[in-house]
């Protein structure tokens, strides 16, 4: 049967390239392979098998993704992928990111075989590989946890993953057992403590009445015998200048420092004689008892008096009316009012004002509640 025009064409064609490819394929193996050329052509037949040069075809790996690598003898080509991840990172000479890739291909190979670089890559993007490989008792559900601890820890020390999970006992054991509610609560205090407030924080013998506060840093954050904060310390303390003071190294939180300053600038022109008396305590200043259990740790406390009148006469004084009608205008309320004792478990003090923000010290003035009240109806 005679070819018509169009079908010998074609079979002339299709025979033509497949000579081609076979000639090509016999001849220059690696002709398909993205970045070739003469010099990677001597390395690659020098450093690679037989088989990691197969290999290197069959998947048309970029030369420049491993080329960088070949001479070395801890390289290995199916690991290419690792050691590109770790090099972006910029945190390792040539050497490391060949043994730590290595070392990281070998093991969550071994025990994520499916999802081995996907969870690699997670590793790395999260400056988490070198904890995964340091530590027996990784587990990739408590990444995030793990992500939220590492700051507090020196470079290499890799004890976040053990702590992380005694962290989590301890919270389910106080009824936080969620994922969400557990991710926020370490969310919480890993901002508000360091590595060592928090441990102490969370291995303290307390109570069973006594609650932990894990986020000390919300300006509502009500601190008592029954609210415990360990040996917090707020990251943000101003000395308090520019205000008279009864010594020289007195500290508050920025935002109440700063509404500080325009109350005694405002308070002035009517009334003279304020002086700071107290501000924030640190935990190292405060005895075993109350450690923790001390509002002024929180920064946010202020003990007023009045020079050239005696402590206990303060109430009686215009600069402690002033204050009591117009303190809460600048974020401030009277911490422990009168008859409010059975709420606050604390006698009337009109030294003691607690810098809440404006807004919700308005709100306490205007409905003659404490911040003992206010925490209880919000709960």
């Amino acid at each position: 049967m005679k070819l018509k025009t169009w079908q010998l064409f074609v079979f002339v064609t299709v025979l033509f390239v497949g000579s081609f490819y076979v000639i090509n394929l016999k001849f220059d193996k690696f002709y398909r392979v993205n970045g070739i050329n003469n010099d990677n052509r001597v390395l690659i037949e020098k450093y690679l098998s037989e088989d990691e040069q197969t290999y290197l075809i069959d998947n048309q790996i970029d030369i420049d993704l491993f080329i960088h690598y070949i001479e070395y003898d801890e390289f290995s080509l199916v690991n290419y992928q690792y050691y590109d991840a770790l090099k972006h990172t910029n945190r390792y000479k040539t050497k490391d990111i060949l043994n730590i890739g290595n070392s990281l291909a070998s093991r969550i190979s071994y025990t994520y075989p499916t999802k081995a670089f996907d969870y690699a890559k997670q590793l790395i993007d999260l400056s988490l590989e070198k904890a995964f490989l340091n530590t027996d008792q990784f587990h990739f559900e408590y990444i995030s946890l793990y992500t939220s601890m590492r700051p507090l820890y020196e470079k290499d020390d890799y004890s976040f993953i053990e702590d992380t999970h005694t962290y989590i006992l301890k919270l389910n054991a106080l009824g936080v057992t969620d994922k969400e509610s557990i991710q926020n609560t370490f969310t919480q205090m890993t901002t508000a403590y360091n590595q060592f407030s928090l441990k102490e924080l969370m291995s303290h013998d307390l109570s069973t009445n006594v609650q932990i506060i894990f986020n000390p840093f919300e300006l509502t954050t009500v601190v008592n015998e029954k609210k415990y904060i360990g040996y917090y310390e707020p990251s943000s303390l101003l000395l308090t200048q520019d205000i008279p003071r009864a010594r020289y190294a007195m500290y508050l939180q920025s935002d109440a420092y700063n509404a500080l300053i325009k109350m005694y600038q405002d308070l002035s022109k009517e009334v003279n004689g304020f002086v700071l008396k107290g501000a924030y305590t640190s935990p190292q200043h405060l005895s075993n008892e109350k450690i923790g259990h001390e509002e002024f740790q929180l920064g946010l406390s202020i003990d007023i008096t009045k020079s050239e009148v005696s402590y206990k006469d303060f109430d009686t004084t215009d600069l402690s009316q002033w204050l009591q009608q117009h303190a809460h205008e600048y974020g401030f309320i009277l911490r422990y009012p009168q008859n409010k004792a059975s709420v606050t478990n604390k006698a009337y003090d009109p030294h003691i004002y607690r810098y809440v923000g404006k807004s919700l010290a308005k709100s306490l003035f205007d409905s003659n509640l404490t911040l003992e009240e206010y925490e209880n109806i919000e709960e």
